[in-house]
């Protein structure tokens, strides 16, 4: 049942059923399928069958064999041999010379063939930035900037409307993710979404442009993370896990910092990443005061 299971996650618009029973073209007998995934595809019919150990030790290549000839027997267009011990090396190299896919099952939850200790290569890239702000104004009229400024000024839209302070916006944005993360330096970033305006120090309210430059600076962590819940199969061939959907525990950037590996520039993981997930250094505001 279980692999019945994943394979209506995996293939949710095909038939699947569990204990079929097909006609054997060359043994003009009736063959019993474990399992049997039906799909039509445009105007072709679609027939993949699968068959599942549960031995005590790995399947070898009289197995292999075996289910080689099953898959003649009824015109298969694709075998799918299951195994919970795995395959010998032997069997291996056969099934893939005769193009048939090979799997384990991989399921986290209570039963004979549950999986346990399963983790995931993560690489965490990490992305802080230092700013600084500029300003043009090209209005023709004088302009007298407050100290300041930049921190404390508050900035309007042209109907007079309250924006907020350069770096009130510019902190939040980049807290949001609304401004580029790629390591480097990024100069003139407008900082408002509209243009701003200010008072030019005589009480008349001007355009101006706005920037801030950003300097992005990153630190890369690799680790393994805990997998509490997946269902799928282990391709024997590659050693890929299909499935659809799986959950991790939760992790905080200080266990990250604290746990996992820091990478030097440009040195590669130890292990091939499956996921890559980016975190930003965001800023935070006391008062007036940042840290």
């Amino acid at each position: 049942m279980l692999i019945a299971e994943i394979q209506k996650d995996l293939a949710p618009g095909a038939t699947v059923t569990h204990n079929a029973t097909l006609h054997g073209y060359d043994s003009e007998t009736d063959r019993q399928i474990d399992v049997l995934v039906e799909q039509q595809i445009g105007q072709f019919p679609m027939r993949i069958i699968f068959d599942c150990k549960d031995y005590a030790r790995p399947v070898d290549v009289k197995g292999v064999e075996s289910f080689a000839g099953m898959v003649r027997d009824v015109r298969a267009h694709q075998g799918c041999l299951v195994s919970a011990k795995g395959f010998t090396v032997s069997a291996k190299k056969l099934a893939k010379k005769l193009g048939m896919a090979i799997y384990s099952p991989i399921d986290t939850a209570p039963h004979k063939w549950q999986v346990k200790g399963l983790a995931l290569p993560v690489l965490c890239e990490f992305r802080g930035t230092k700013m600084g702000f500029g300003i043009q104004v090209t209005g023709p009229m004088p302009f007298r900037m407050e100290n300041g400024f930049f921190s404390h000024g508050v900035v309007h839209d042209v109907e007079g409307n309250p924006l907020g302070t350069c770096v009130d916006v510019a902190v939040c944005r980049w807290n949001n993710g609304e401004y580029p993360i790629e390591v480097g330096e990024h100069e003139n970033v407008q900082i408002f979404p509209v243009p701003p305006y200010v008072d030019n120090g005589y009480g008349t309210q001007v355009q101006v442009t706005l920037t801030v430059s950003l300097l992005v600076e990153g630190r890369r962590y690799f680790g393994m993370m805990p997998i509490t819940e997946i269902r799928g199969l282990r391709d024997e061939h590659t050693g890929a896990v299909v499935t659809n959907a799986f959950k991790t525990h939760l992790v905080s950037p200080e266990q990250i910092e604290s746990g996992w590996l820091r990478l030097k520039d440009g040195a590669e993981p130890p292990k091939p990443v499956a996921v890559v997930i980016t975190g930003l250094d965001c800023w935070e505001i006391e008062g007036q005061k940042l840290r």
